[in-house]
């Protein structure tokens, strides 16, 4: 019981971090006014308590891990967690990843001292967990948004710049005009493709290191139809044409297959919710009534 008490309590705690994040957020109007205020400089943004707890803590406990990127395949797949999240919650480097997963180690260090100190047992499973691995499910749940909003962005992308080419418009300038007035995740991969470009790296090289960082299957669709176009001769606003549309139907189907999906979703969460509190309402009248028969005998 003390340790399904922790669990509670814990869950108690993220739902009120959770609300009070929720609570204090503006919205996006006061946002987008800050914005044509001019208050939204583009500079950094400002760190706050927690970030520089974790910070100050990835200091100690990074040194706990230095080792733990020595395996290729490990730091691969963390460069690639850190790209496809475009660099979130303060990760932008390696070191910055082993900080993060040091700093997360102590806390749950620390809170696993009280916890057993607390005899709550069973909550230390969730609190090993988190200490591990929750700078990877960060990350994750970060470059599954991002990668979806890419996903979202890229149709009216590819029609934007057809019209562009169409237009007569140079590659290279089309596409940074056509960056920064779509913005977002795929506006700052496209602008970080042409940096790359405009100090020395082939364009095809380029172009590739963007597939690369992006595991979102419609725009290494993009890529590999600009490269194959672009050695073929093929002219580019009809393609980019052809590609919008077929991701379009595409982005459609997918859409239907998780509406699909959605319906045993929603049912296993009426079960598991709704029914057990029947079940507890039935039994309960039935005992209540037995205990008002027997007290009326």
């Amino acid at each position: 019981m003390e340790g399904l008490a922790g669990l509670i309590a814990m869950a108690a705690f993220a739902c009120g971090v959770a609300g009070l994040r929720l609570v204090r957020d503006p919205g996006p109007e006061a946002r987008f006014a800050e914005a044509l205020a001019g208050r939204d400089t583009g500079g950094p943004a400002p760190r706050g308590p927690l970030t520089r707890l974790l910070d100050a803590l990835g200091r100690r406990g990074g040194g706990l891990l230095r080792g733990y990127l020595a395996d290729p395949r490990r730091a691969a797949r963390a460069r690639r967690r850190i790209d496809a999240a475009g660099r979130a919650y303060g990760i932008a480097t390696l070191d910055d990843y082993v900080r993060r997963r040091g700093a997360f180690l102590l806390l749950a260090v620390v809170l696993g001292v009280l916890l057993a100190l607390g005899e709550s047992w069973l909550a230390l499973l969730p609190v090993a967990y988190l200490g591990w691995f929750g700078v990877d499910v960060l990350l994750d749940g970060a470059g599954r948004r991002r990668q979806a909003q890419i996903d979202r962005d890229l149709p009216d992308f590819l029609d934007i710049l057809a019209v562009c080419a169409g237009a007569g418009i140079a590659f290279r300038p089309a596409l940074q005009r056509v960056a920064e007035a779509t913005g977002g995740p795929l506006g700052e991969e496209v602008e970080l493709t042409l940096r790359q470009i405009a100090l020395g790296a082939p364009r095809r090289e380029a172009f590739v290191a963007l597939r690369e960082r992006n595991p979102s299957e419609p725009l290494g669709t993009f890529v590999s139809s600009f490269l194959q176009a672009e050695e073929l001769g093929v002219p580019l606003a009809e393609a980019l044409t052809d590609l919008a549309r077929d991701m379009r139907r595409d982005s459609a189907q997918r859409a239907r297959r998780r509406a699909q999906n959605t319906v045993p979703r929603v049912s296993l969460v009426v079960v598991v919710t709704i029914l057990p509190a029947a079940v507890m309402l039935l039994v309960a009248s039935l005992l209540l009534n037995t205990d008002l028969g027997g007290f009326g005998g």
